[in-house]
């Protein structure tokens, strides 16, 4: 299944080529991306504003190209026309207190989140040459807690992902990035070195920082554990040099399907996984 960037990114402006030059000072570096960061919050709090009030148009007009998509707690996945046409009630709203939390990760990506008991939602917002645009929402309400080690435990047999996907790169970065994703699924050494200390996995099933999941791939591996990672059956990467999204649908071994919305990051040379959303498709009857 082939998938690819929607549109080419656009030449970054002066801010993204002055953080990307090796000749920048560390602070100028840190000046520009916290002004990025800024420029995100603004426009982030003015979608929030114009979904809450019902300025369709003022909320259109952040939305990125026919790629935008918002995935909601229920696991319903919407496209820009349908949030265009009937645009759905955010789960979280001013109302919650939910300050956003923004950080850029790459050059052409900025994550926003808001976080309210469990209740989290994840923008992620892409640089184009008309400015910044809301590519993908993510939204997700913890239910019952769920151990989640996050790859393959002991003798499993993992065809799907480990070894084989059904997804066709369609250049060479996304060749790189789907490939780094499967090696994370292939055991817990891979599994480290693709996850950086700073991931929090929020997902339908809680919400799991690295350090709880190695807790629980230690106590798997104890146990002697056979653990297989869920199969891929869809997925999709926009790329944009140094960073990506990737949105994949994938069935659990036990319990619903759900939607991942991951956020990827070239640190060092290795793709690693900095942002993770797992939501459940509460319709869809468990396995």
């Amino acid at each position: 299944m082939s998938c690819g960037r929607g549109s080419e990114p656009s030449s970054p402006p002066d801010s993204a080529s002055r953080a990307s030059s090796p000749a920048n000072s560390p602070e100028v570096e840190h000046a520009v991306r916290e002004a990025d960061e800024q420029a995100v919050r603004e426009a982030d709090q003015a979608f929030a504003g114009a979904v809450e009030v019902g300025d369709d148009a003022g909320m259109a007009r952040a939305l990125d190209y026919d790629d935008f998509s918002w995935i909601t707690p229920a696991g319903v996945k919407l496209s820009r026309a349908a949030v265009v046409a009937s645009p759905p009630h955010p789960a979280l709203t001013s109302a919650s207190g939910a300050a956003p939390e923004a950080r850029r990760l790459g050059t052409h990506i900025v994550v926003v989140q808001r976080h309210s008991g469990k209740t989290h939602a994840m923008h992620v917002w892409v640089r184009r040459d008309v400015g910044w645009r809301l590519l993908h929402v993510s939204e997700v309400i913890e239910g019952e807690r769920v151990v989640y080690g996050g790859t393959m435990i002991g003798a499993a047999n993992c065809i799907n992902p480990c070894k084989v996907v059904p997804f066709v790169p369609a250049n060479a970065t996304e060749k790189t990035i789907i490939e780094a994703w499967q090696a994370q699924q292939s055991g817990p050494e891979q599994w480290a070195r693709h996850i950086p200390d700073d991931n929090v996995a929020r997902t339908s099933n809680g919400t799991y920082t690295k350090a709880d999941r190695i807790a629980v791939q230690e106590q798997q591996i104890k146990a002697a554990t056979v653990v297989a990672p869920s199969p891929l059956t869809w997925a999709r990467i926009w790329e944009f040099g140094d960073s990506a999204l990737m949105i994949a649908l994938q069935p659990r071994a036990v319990g619903k399907p759900f939607w991942g919305s991951r956020v990827f990051e070239l640190r060092n040379g290795t793709w690693m996984m900095a942002e993770s959303y797992q939501t459940s498709i509460q319709d869809h009857p468990p396995y």
